[in-house]
């Protein structure tokens, strides 16, 4: 099996304001075409996705060449941010400042804010990883996509690595950013991460 662990484009977030649920902006359907182009060198057997808009965007203009089928999992979106989704960041300082304050910064805990603990995170995109991916396809010639998040894809990176997520972003993962695991002797590989080499014609130098 080869695994594509890949990033939504660039989404429409208003300045100022935290992720929750916004489609992909121009720049982010740009980056998912040049990705597209590039991922139609091979043929994609499966194409899961979060269900938020911005990675069903996404995965939609990779699977529309191919005819793939874009299969929602539920279990790969993004941290819950609790209240705190959607707000500006003026307002959340307003509310919860000391609370931000006195944490890890930029440690990612959202419980407090009827949100998701890191713990309660990795546990869940950990186990959808293991369900729906690794046990009933790792031993196959199957290539599969996953649409996600960069804290979904750090979490699964750490999984593989038999590391826990504690709510730091420990890889950079950019938009329409690429890693590539892939199974050898039963066990994962990780072979790439955050490839944008796609992206160059977007930004030439």
């Amino acid at each position: 099996m080869n695994l594509y662990l890949i990033r939504h484009g660039d989404s429409a977030v208003p300045e100022g304001h935290i992720q929750k649920d916004f489609p992909l902006s121009e720049l982010g359907k740009r980056q998912a075409a040049a990705l597209a182009e590039t991922m139609d060198q091979i043929p994609i057997h499966f194409l899961f996705s979060s269900p938020l808009i911005r990675t069903r965007e996404t995965a939609e203009i990779i699977g529309k060449s191919s005819s793939t089928p874009v299969k929602i999992e539920k279990d790969f979106r993004e941290m819950d941010l609790g209240h705190m989704a959607g707000m500006s960041r003026h307002e959340i300082f307003e509310r919860y400042g000391d609370r931000l304050r006195s944490r890890p910064y930029p440690k990612m805990e959202y419980e407090y804010v009827n949100g998701e603990s890191p713990e309660q995170f990795h546990a869940r995109v950990s186990a959808a990883l293991e369900e729906e991916i690794w046990m009933p396809l790792h031993g196959s010639d199957s290539n599969v996509v996953v649409v996600s998040h960069g804290g979904v894809i750090c979490a699964i990176l750490l999984h593989f690595l038999g590391l826990v997520f504690d709510g730091y972003l420990t890889f950079l993962v950019d938009c329409t950013g690429v890693s590539k695991i892939d199974a050898r002797h039963g066990r994962p590989r990780i072979r790439d991460i955050n490839d944008t080499s796609h992206l160059k014609a977007l930004n030439p130098i």
